[in-house]
């Protein structure tokens, strides 16, 4: 199962995914500025594609841990594929709106709930437990050059040319990607214990209804039966809210704080894409160096202190630098938070409590793009619209060195595994 053949079409499909992904997210915040300029209205349509997360993320992870991967990943592909096409055709023939592109991004997002959900879960039965660090650091590198660097620079160049063609690119990526997933050798059906087989065998014929709740609830359980899991689902949970908050505002910060264009806000994500790179190459060597426990409090509160600096000024070389250091401890998180889970979690177990992590942080951020927007929006009836849009940084800074200092005293004496 752990051959260099299937870890190639697996980061190959990875990659190609995430560029394609790249240049959607690039075009999707310039095709909303040109039909609205309410931040409240721009963030239905973030809030869409994140929403996902909070609906499926927990259903999904009990499908993973019953099925092939492979089928889980072959069918989230095909899906995003299908609403890709359709929304290139409405941007083409100009009927898309809103509304009608918040509907695309929920489809979108739900394809990505699946594909993101299961890559993390299927990356353990290609690769060996030492090499785990190593190989999440070349996925998250892998997405960032081609989502963040490729995929983001390009959009700004190509939205240029004309709008539609990021979604176009968008749509072969996608269909490349089916095809290489589809050449996955085996079945990469979840290894499973003795007790859970014999358990298995003794509920195989009320299993597809009857235990559905039971099994999403033992992930849920498994996680916060764990002091330290448990502490680190709550600071996920504050971690992807307050970085929502910034995110859906973050294009017209850029346009109006800093004042850019598109292909320069495409080269100030490519520089924090790049420390973002060096930190999935580093984080192997820091984990040699430091714990789990103290990379994530580093993490934390570099981010909170390097974000809050980024609301302080209107500088676009400064926040360029800030977010280069910033992007890099993002990465070494989120490095470190899925070696733990793939690491101490059982496999057969796996896809479950993922979920509940994904659920927790990603399904939060549709709550947090909603409340990004409509902080800048009540902001704006007590203060100028510049330092309303500064704003979001300044209050993600505060809560995120006061989740660094209350996870530290919390789980001083608590094991990592």
């Amino acid at each position: 199962m752990k051959s260099k053949l299937n870890y190639s079409k697996l980061f190959g499909a990875f990659s190609l995914t995430f560029l394609g992904d790249g240049l959607t997210l690039a075009a999707v915040p310039w095709l909303v500025s040109t039909l609205t300029t309410d931040t409240l209205y721009a963030s239905i349509t973030m809030t869409a594609l994140r929403l996902p997360w909070l609906i499926f993320s927990l259903p999904v992870g009990v499908l993973i841990d019953r099925y092939s991967r492979k089928h889980m990943l072959v069918g989230a592909s095909f899906t995003r594929m299908i609403f890709l096409l359709f929304l290139t055709i409405c941007i083409w023939g100009g009927w898309i709106s809103i509304p009608l592109l918040a509907l695309f991004m929920f489809g979108i997002g739900l394809s990505r709930v699946v594909f993101d959900s299961t890559v993390q879960t299927i990356i353990p039965q290609v690769v060996e437990e030492k090499k785990l660090e190593k190989a999440n650091g070349q996925f998250t590198a892998g997405q960032l050059i081609t989502s963040d660097i490729l995929g983001v620079a390009l959009g700004g160049f190509i939205i240029t040319m004309h709008i539609v063609y990021p979604f176009a690119i968008d749509t072969v990526t996608a269909i490349l990607s089916l095809l290489l997933i589809s050449g996955l050798r085996g079945s990469f059906h979840p290894a499973k214990s003795k007790e859970s087989q014999v358990e298995e065998k003794a509920d195989k014929e009320t299993r597809p209804m009857k235990n559905w709740k039971r099994e999403m609830w033992s992930g849920i359980q498994y996680v916060f039966q764990d002091r330290f899991l448990r502490g680190l689902a709550i600071l996920s949970v504050t971690i992807t809210l307050m970085f929502s908050m910034i995110l859906v505002t973050q294009i017209f910060f850029v346009r109006e704080v800093l004042q850019l264009e598109a292909y320069a806000f495409g080269i100030l994500i490519s520089i924090a894409t790049i420390g973002s790179i060096l930190g999935s190459q580093a984080v192997a060597y820091m984990r040699k160096r430091w714990s789990s426990k103290q990379l994530i409090l580093l993490s934390i509160l570099s981010m909170g202190l390097l974000y809050g600096a980024v609301g302080l000024t209107s500088n676009a070389y400064v926040v360029g630098g800030l977010y280069f250091c910033a992007a890099f401890f993002i990465v070494v998180y989120n490095v470190v938070r899925s070696s733990i889970l793939q690491r101490s979690v059982p496999n057969e177990l796996l896809g479950r409590v993922g979920s509940v992590f994904r659920f927790l942080s990603f399904g939060i951020s549709a709550i947090g793009t909603l409340l990004g927007g409509l902080l800048v929006r009540v902001s704006e009836t007590f203060f100028d619209r510049l330092f309303s849009l500064q704003l979001p940084y300044l209050l993600l800074s505060v809560v995120y060195i006061l989740a660094c200092f209350l996870f530290a005293s919390k789980m001083r004496n608590v094991a990592e595994q």
